[in-house]
């Protein structure tokens, strides 16, 4: 292994008073990580670039060193194809969420709580799979992934689907092929309804046959026993979903080890970084993910050293932080960067005979609940003559940094010129 690329998923954030004025990671104890920045080179990123808050998959998409304005389809192919679903360059596919509504459709919680089983999210699948389009052409499959997550795909033999469609979620508003995050008051928010982005009959089309599916969907959800039950227990039921990021197609890409001209790998734990990756041509690496958080992060560690020396090139994505942060839970926040650091980076030799490189792929913070526009500290340790830098880190890493101040898609061949 050249490289260990670790990115904390929306690690970075704000001040906030409950923590005495400190953000996450400058509260957390992370005596591990942090005895690896000195002689290192740090600095700031902007994930895509200046007042852009990424969604993860386009900001992974671009620090793995890809352009998502020129080669990105949307997250929706990304994230089915992650979780198994067939994309061909005809299928349709979108981000879904489990989400608990009112009768007047105003968004009571875009997650359902988040406290959707597998076992009752199958339930949940398996009901809305039974579903039928009034346009028999049109077939479509839906899958629970993990936790509130979803993917559902559309297919058709005589009609074209177009991704210029809107969102039908309101976290998340649509600038092109991506997505960026939107702070709202989720609580005041009617559902919203899919339109064409264009003018279009075949984005018309599209927005037609997602609405008759969200409608089909939540008068099927509204009528199950589960769902009741749920009420009875005080429990918010997963009686709608919320769609975005349509896309038709899979990017049509450089695989990565013929752009940087090694062997890569891989470690994550969601679908649409996993769905990246395996686009790119990287080889999954398979850790155990049933246990507790500390136990799985050690196990995560010990797969990537396990094969130190079968790849050039290993990225690991670590999913912990960035739920509290869009809980707004400081404290759960903290607790989250802590177990990575007693999980993960314990296990990380201090002689590891890589350039390790630790990075964000956005900011999430816990006053928004919901990803930013701010940059994000990145350390890169190098195997060989040691940087100049010690800063702690933490978002007070700053232009003060060897690495400056620069863009995600320059990231790979930062980590690339720091190899020994």
């Amino acid at each position: 292994m050249k490289a260990l690329l670790v990115v904390l998923d929306g690690a970075a954030d704000r001040k906030i008073a409950v923590l005495g004025g400190k953000t996450p990671l400058q509260a957390a104890h992370m005596p591990n990580l942090n005895n690896f920045t000195s002689g290192s080179f740090e600095g700031i990123m902007y994930p895509i670039k200046k007042n852009v808050a990424p969604e993860s998959d386009a900001a992974v998409f671009s620090i793995l060193g890809y352009d998502v304005n020129k080669e990105y389809t949307g997250r929706g192919p990304i994230e089915a194809f992650g979780a198994g679903l067939d994309v061909d360059d005809n299928t349709l596919a979108l981000r879904c969420n489990f989400a608990t509504i009112d009768k007047n459709r105003m968004i009571i919680d875009r997650r359902a709580g988040r406290s959707i089983s597998r076992s009752y999210a199958k339930q949940l699948e398996k009901e809305i799979n039974k579903i039928k389009l009034r346009e028999n052409d049109v077939k479509f499959r839906f899958k629970a992934t993990v936790g509130h997550r979803a993917v559902v795909t559309f297919s058709s033999k005589s009609k074209a689907f177009s991704p210029m469609v809107s969102n039908a979620d309101i976290g998340y508003i649509r600038n092109g092929r991506i997505s960026t995050a939107i702070t709202t008051n989720s609580s005041a928010v009617k559902m919203p309804r899919v339109f064409a982005l264009d003018r279009s009959s075949s984005a018309r089309y599209t927005a037609a046959i997602l609405n008759e599916f969200l409608d089909s969907v939540i008068s099927r959800l509204g009528k199950l026993a589960v769902n009741k039950r749920r009420i009875r227990k005080k429990l918010l039921p997963a009686n709608a979903i919320l769609m975005r990021d349509a896309g038709v197609g899979l990017p049509k890409v450089t695989p990565i080890s013929k752009k940087y001209s090694m062997s890569f790998a891989f470690v994550t734990e969601m679908p649409v970084e996993r769905g990246i990756s395996r686009l790119l041509g990287m080889k999954e690496l398979h850790a155990r993910w049933r246990m507790t958080k500390i136990a799985r992060y050690r196990e995560i560690a010990k797969t990537v050293m396990a094969n130190s020396n079968a790849f050039d090139f290993i990225y690991v994505h670590l999913k912990g932080p960035d739920e509290p942060g869009h809980d707004g839970d400081a404290i759960g926040k903290k607790t989250a960067l802590e177990e990575i650091d007693s999980g993960f980076f314990a296990m990380i030799p201090k002689n590891l005979g890589a350039t390790l490189c630790v990075a964000e792929d956005h900011s999430t913070p816990c006053e928004l609940k919901a990803h930013s526009a701010d940059p994000v500290p990145v350390m890169i340790k190098p195997s060989g003559k040691p940087g100049r830098d010690s800063m702690h880190f933490d978002e007070g890493i700053d232009s003060r940094g060897s690495l400056g101040v620069f863009r995600g898609i320059e990231l790979v061949r930062k980590i690339i010129e720091h190899m020994s």
